[in-house]
């Protein structure tokens, strides 16, 4: 059984707007977005081609909204874990990193969703690709606020806080395209990531960039 089959049978009795864009997420996490009809979806939800339509007026709008909703609710959870983690600027830290980490890898679906909002956010029209871009830059400037308050503690080296902030959300956003290689449960891997964080928050001056550089080139555009 797929994960969209197993989404989708424990929410048959009564499918509505959700269930139909969990069931959508999970097949384009699996097939791709032009891999996945509205035939694919419609039958995977349980519903008619009707009612999908009722909810989405097409696949694109689908992808849209869901893009919207998922990068507003992993915002919510960084200012949430960033202000539980007290004034320590480490701890900070190593929430957002954590945050951000288990919002990618928390469970099957997380990850397919993940594998969508990662390779599929080139779809959108240009002025929605431009506001998933600021949901984006405003994760970042969370980043850098941890940063900046650990150089003023004396914590992190870095002068280049908003660089290192958009390197260290781009390893964290694609970490679900290495995850099934790394052979680590998700806990080890926030671990690891954790390390890179503070190492790139020492990063000497001038070096960010071009890390910046090297993830781009592995991993495409943040955002753009």
């Amino acid at each position: 059984m797929t994960t969209a089959q197993a989404t989708s049978g424990t929410r048959r009795v009564r499918p509505g707007r959700v269930a139909i864009m969990r069931t959508a997420i999970a097949l384009m996490g699996e097939q791709g977005y032009e891999g996945t009809s509205t035939r694919d979806i419609a039958s995977g939800a349980g519903v008619s081609v009707a009612a999908l339509y009722y909810h989405f007026p097409s696949k694109l709008d689908l992808l849209r909204e869901f893009l919207y909703e998922a990068h507003d609710v992993v915002t919510a959870r960084l200012e949430r874990e960033i202000e539980a983690a007290g004034t320590d600027p480490r701890a900070q830290l190593d929430a957002a990193v954590g945050a951000l980490i288990a919002s990618n890898l928390h469970d099957d679906w997380a990850q397919l969703a993940a594998q969508v909002a990662w390779r599929e956010h080139g779809r959108l029209h240009d002025p929605d690709r431009r506001a998933i871009a600021a949901k984006r830059d405003h994760m970042a400037a969370l980043l850098e606020m941890v940063l900046r308050a650990g150089m003023a503690a004396g914590d992190f080296t870095t002068t280049e806080p908003r660089e290192v902030a958009r390197v260290l959300l781009t390893l964290c956003i694609s970490v679900v395209e290495p995850f099934p290689e790394m052979g680590m449960p998700m806990d080890d891997v926030i671990e690891l990531y954790r390390r890179f964080a503070v190492a790139l928050a020492c990063t000497p001056s001038g070096h960010a960039g071009q890390r910046e550089a090297a993830v781009a080139s592995s991993w495409g555009p943040v955002g753009r």
